[in-house]
């Protein structure tokens, strides 16, 4: 069974049939985290699924108005 850690507190992760876009827990914390690479497995904190690109966008003009 593949192994990772945690993000966040580098306990480790057991995964029983990793596949790429699972969301997987860490046991000890409870951190979420997203299987970016199933070989070799590699995770990364989830995207936000809220943020869309109209949110994006704003935040851009945002920036160049300060500039």
């Amino acid at each position: 069974m593949p192994k990772t850690y945690c993000l966040d507190c580098d306990a480790p992760i057991q995964v029983t049939d990793p596949e790429e876009g699972d969301i997987i827990t860490c046991p000890e914390c409870g951190a979420e985290f997203e299987i970016i690479s199933v070989d070799p497995l590699d995770i990364d904190y989830p995207l936000d699924e809220e943020w869309d690109e109209y949110e994006w966008e704003e935040e851009e003009e945002e920036e160049e108005e300060e500039d």
